[in-house]
C-alpha cells in the first residue's frame, strides 16, 4: 500500500511514534502540514473552546534552537541518569521506563525506544518543521479539580487527530515533552505569551517507507474492566484484519 492511505483501520492500526525513519532530507510542502492541522482542528474542543493554538516553527535557526534545548533537557533527564551509577533506578528515570526487568535489565523494546530517543535528541532540529500545540484555557496549576483534564483533554485528541493525518500522507512524528523542561526559553525564542501553556513539540517529516505495522499490546481483556476494577471484560482480541465492526452474534 502506497499513500494516502484512506482505510481507517489502516491508519489507525499503523501510525506510529516515528524516530528512526524520519526523512530530515525530504522538503514537506507547507501546504500538507495545513491540511493536516485542518483536519486536526475537527477533534472535540472542551466547551466548544477551541482554545488551541498551532506554532509552526520552518525557520531552521530557530529549529536548531529548540533542538539545543531539547538536546540538553534530554542528556540532563535521560542519558546521564541511565548512564549513572544508579542507571534504571535513578530517581530522575525510576518509573518512567517500561519494560524493565526484576534485575534492572531493560527489555529489548525499551533498548529500542532509547535508541530511537538517542538519534531524535541528535536530529530533531533537521526536521522539516517543528510543531508545538499551546493551550490558551486557564493553566491547569490555577483552576478547579477539572481543569488539568479540560486542558489536556482539548489538545491531546488534536495532536493525535494530526498524528494520524500525517501518517496517511506519509509522513510522521513523535510526540515529544522534553523541551518543556526549558518552556520559558522556547517561549521567549518564540514569542510565545505567558497565558499559552505549550504542550508538546512535534518534529514533522515524511517517513523512510511506509511499512509500519500494528504494535504489540497487551490483550483488551489484561486491561479492562465492567462494571468495577478487577472485573473481567468479556472480550478476546480478533487479528486486526478482522475489526470489521460487526456483532460476531
Amino acid at each position: 500500500m502506497k499513500p494516502p492511505f484512506t482505510d481507517l483501520h489502516h491508519v489507525l492500526t499503523t501510525t506510529r511514534s516515528v524516530r528512526l525513519r524520519l526523512d530530515y532530507d525530504r522538503p514537506v510542502p507547507l501546504g500538507v502540514v495545513g491540511e493536516c492541522l485542518q483536519l486536526a482542528l475537527q477533534a472535540p474542543t472542551g466547551g466548544g473552546a477551541e482554545d488551541w493554538r498551532w506554532l509552526v516553527v520552518a525557520d531552521p535557526a530557530r529549529k536548531g534552537e529548540l533542538a539545543e534545548l531539547y538536546r540538553t533537557a534530554y542528556r540532563d533527564h535521560v542519558h546521564e541518569p541511565l548512564h549513572s551509577a544508579a542507571g534504571v533506578d535513578s530517581d530522575v528515570v525510576r518509573g518512567r521506563l517500561g519494560g524493565v526487568g526484576a534485575h534492572g535489565e531493560v527489555s529489548a523494546r525499551t533498548a529500542r525506544i532509547l535508541r530511537g530517543a538517542g538519534h531524535l535528541a541528535d536530529n530533531i532540529g533537521r526536521a522539516p518543521y517543528l510543531v508545538i500545540p499551546c493551550a490558551t484555557r486557564p493553566n491547569p496549576a490555577t483552576g478547579g479539580p477539572g481543569t488539568n483534564s479540560a486542558v489536556y483533554g482539548s489538545l491531546y485528541p488534536a495532536i493525535w487527530q494530526f498524528n494520524l493525518a500525517l501518517r496517511a500522507r506519509g509522513l510522521g512524528t513523535v510526540i515529544t515533552t522534553l523541551h518543556l523542561h526549558h518552556a520559558a526559553r522556547a517561549a521567549e525564542l518564540l514569542g510565545i505569551p505567558d497565558d499559552a501553556l505549550q504542550i508538546t513539540m512535534l518534529p514533522v517529516a515524511y517517513t523512510v517507507g511506509t511499512d509500519f505495522r500494528p504494535a504489540a499490546r497487551r490483550p483488551v481483556n489484561s486491561v479492562t474492566y465492567l462494571d468495577r476494577w478487577g472485573v473481567p471484560f468479556p472480550y478476546e482480541d480478533k487479528p486486526v484484519d478482522r475489526l470489521t465492526g460487526e456483532d460476531p452474534a
